[in-house]
C-alpha cells in the first residue's frame, strides 16, 4: 500500500473485477482514487488542457482494463504510465500547432471544499508552487512531481520514465538544489 491508500486501493481486486464487468460504482471508486492524483500530475506538468488529457487517460484505461494484470500498486503505475504518454502526446500536439494553451481557470483547486477561505488559500499556494516548478527543467519537474506529489519511490519513477534509479535521484537532487537557490534556503 502507498502512503496515499484509499478504500478503493484496499478493495482493489474486487473493484477491478467489477469494473471489468462494467459496474459503474466500481469505476467511480477507481476513478475517485486515481483521478485527483493524475490530474495533479498533469496540472503540475503544465499540460495544456489537463481536464481533456485526464479524460483521454481514463478512456484508454477503460478500453484496456481487460489487459491489466497486477495489484493496486501496479494498476496505479499503469494508469500513470498512460497519463505520462498522453502528457507527452498533448505537449507534442501543442508544439506542432504552436498555439498557446487555453487555461480556463488555473485557480480551481482539485478537491472542492465548502470553505471559501481554504479554497482561496489552496489556489494561491498551487499557483505559487506551479510558478516555482516552472523554474526547473522538464525532467527535473517531472521527477520531482512524481516523487514528492505522487508519492513514488525512485525505482518506481525510474521504471515509469525509462530512466535509471541513479538518474532519477540526480534529477531530484538537482531540482532540490535549484529550488533551494530560488527560495533562498541553504
Amino acid at each position: 500500500m502507498t502512503p496515499y491508500s484509499s478504500p478503493a486501493e484496499t478493495r482493489f481486486p474486487s473493484l477491478l473485477a467489477a469494473a471489468r464487468r462494467g459496474d459503474e460504482r466500481a469505476w467511480s471508486a477507481l476513478y475517485g482514487w486515481l483521478a485527483p492524483q493524475v490530474f495533479g500530475y498533469l496540472r503540475a506538468s503544465r499540460v495544456p488542457d489537463p481536464e481533456d488529457v485526464l479524460g483521454s487517460v481514463f478512456v484508454e484505461v477503460a478500453s484496456k482494463i481487460g489487459t491489466f494484470r497486477g495489484d493496486a500498486a501496479g494498476f496505479r503505475a499503469w494508469v500513470f504510465a498512460i497519463a505520462r504518454t498522453r502528457r507527452v502526446d498533448q505537449i507534442r500536439r501543442w508544439a506542432r500547432r504552436r498555439e498557446e494553451p487555453l487555461i480556463t481557470d488555473v485557480h480551481e483547486p482539485i478537491p472542492s471544499r465548502d470553505d471559501v477561505e481554504a479554497d482561496a488559500l489552496s489556489a494561491v499556494a498551487l499557483d505559487e508552487l506551479l510558478d516555482v516548478l516552472d523554474l526547473l527543467t522538464d525532467d527535473q519537474r517531472e521527477v520531482l512531481i512524481l516523487r514528492a506529489l505522487g508519492g513514488w519511490t525512485s525505482s518506481q519513477v525510474a521504471e515509469l520514465t525509462g530512466r535509471t534509479v541513479g538518474a532519477v535521484e540526480q534529477l531530484q537532487l538537482r531540482a532540490r538544489l535549484a529550488l533551494q537557490e530560488v527560495l533562498g534556503e541553504t
